[in-house]
């Protein structure tokens, strides 16, 4: 029987939908070694037109969920519960590192010196909070900042509807032509949901704008903090994935995950965290 060391115990990620899948696809490329629990809370997707309050309430009950169920780390994979929610569960949970999806993006774009006009697409909650204006202007002083919300797109994400192209499309312009007023040289996907629809995004986006994506950034973040703890999991066994949902909509989140990771052998729980 396996020993169970801090190494080996698992990444919690947990989002209101499908969407933090995006971190979860992209943990398997950069930590393939590590065992992972990612918890969807379809109960009550979607976060991004609740109250804030609400939401940061969420994010603590979740978060303490997962690490009662042992998890060495925390990844608030939506930024709509990062924004929320993410000084609350550090505060709640201070033995435990907790990562969300804001200030990953943002240091990508310090590190892109010709970020100087920057769009935000996210839910309202993210773009009503400034919370990527008020960390981007802390670390690139005089760089402006545009947020534009873009429900109705999001919601066809959330739910996994993203196989009608030209409507996606319709509405992935109508979202970005805010943006070809101020020039943006940089659009950060500030929201998990986005990743999802890569293959519209790059096509109505022109070639010259850096596209950020949190979730490489995030998970990028994650490493670091694993290897700077030395809790970094080097076992060459097979991976252990687990995934949870909230909701009762298991036949459409195992299809749409198994379909999204390319993963056959999928096997959805429903949990009741309250």
């Amino acid at each position: 029987m396996t020993e169970i060391t801090l190494e080996n115990k698992q990444i919690g990620i947990f989002d209101s939908g499908p969407g933090g899948l995006a971190v979860f696809k992209e943990l398997r490329i950069q930590l393939p070694h590590e065992d992972i629990i990612y918890l969807g809370d379809t109960a009550r997707q979607p976060y991004g037109p609740r109250n804030i309050d609400e939401v940061r309430d969420f994010t603590v009950e979740i978060t303490g969920w997962l690490i009662n169920h042992g998890v060495k780390l925390v990844i608030i994979a939506c930024n709509t519960a990062s924004v929320a929610g993410l000084d609350a569960a550090q505060k709640e949970f201070g033995n435990i590192p907790i990562i969300g999806m804001i200030k990953p993006a943002v240091n990508r774009c310090r590190e892109n010196n010709s970020s100087q006009r920057i769009g935000v697409w996210g839910t309202a909650v993210t773009i009503e909070s400034h919370a990527y204006d008020k960390l981007i202007h802390q670390v690139i002083p005089g760089a402006h900042v545009e947020g534009v919300s873009c429900p109705e797109l999001l919601r066809l994400a959330e739910k996994g509807l993203i196989d009608d192209r030209d409507k996606l499309i319709e509405l992935a312009k109508k979202y970005y032509s805010p943006f070809e007023e101020v020039e943006i040289d940089t659009l950060i996907l500030g929201c998990t949901d986005f990743t999802c629809l890569r293959h519209i995004i790059d096509i109505v986006v022109p070639k010259n704008i850096k596209i950020i994506d949190p979730a490489a950034e995030v998970v990028l973040e994650a490493r670091k903090t694993l290897k700077a703890r030395k809790i970094l999991n080097k076992s060459t066994a097979i991976p252990n994935y687990l995934f949870k949902i909230t909701g009762v909509d298991i036949d459409d989140f195992s299809q749409f995950t198994k379909k999204f990771l390319d993963m056959h052998d999928i096997n959805i729980e429903r949990i009741c965290i309250q």
